[in-house]
């Protein structure tokens, strides 16, 4: 399946926050695929201690306070509670004709 053929509607942009200076890796960004990234798209790695984005500023490194850039951005479907339903469903039919 091509990124061109996800559904919209449960379909997410990941990318890594990465510094230019030092390389550091602070975080990712997860937006939808069909929105505009915003601060509070910002998903700190565990353990961050830099500040959070707020809506307005800078997002930078929280090591050396350098920019950042995005990388490695991909693509991911995200199920929800309505494919989660019908996977569970799928199952107990198949355990029940087992």
């Amino acid at each position: 399946m091509t990124t061109s053929n996800l559904p919209v509607r449960n379909t997410r942009i990941i990318a890594d926050v990465k510094c230019y200076y030092c390389g550091h890796v602070g975080g990712q960004m997860i937006s939808r695929r069909n929105q505009p990234l915003k601060a509070t798209d910002f998903v700190p790695r565990p353990g961050y201690k830099g500040e959070l984005p707020r809506p307005g500023s800078r997002l930078r490194c929280e090591r050396c306070s350098g920019p950042v850039f995005l990388e490695d951005a991909g693509s991911a479907i995200v199920p929800t509670a309505a494919v989660d339903k019908a996977l569970a469903r799928r199952l107990a039919a198949r355990k029940k004709a087992a």
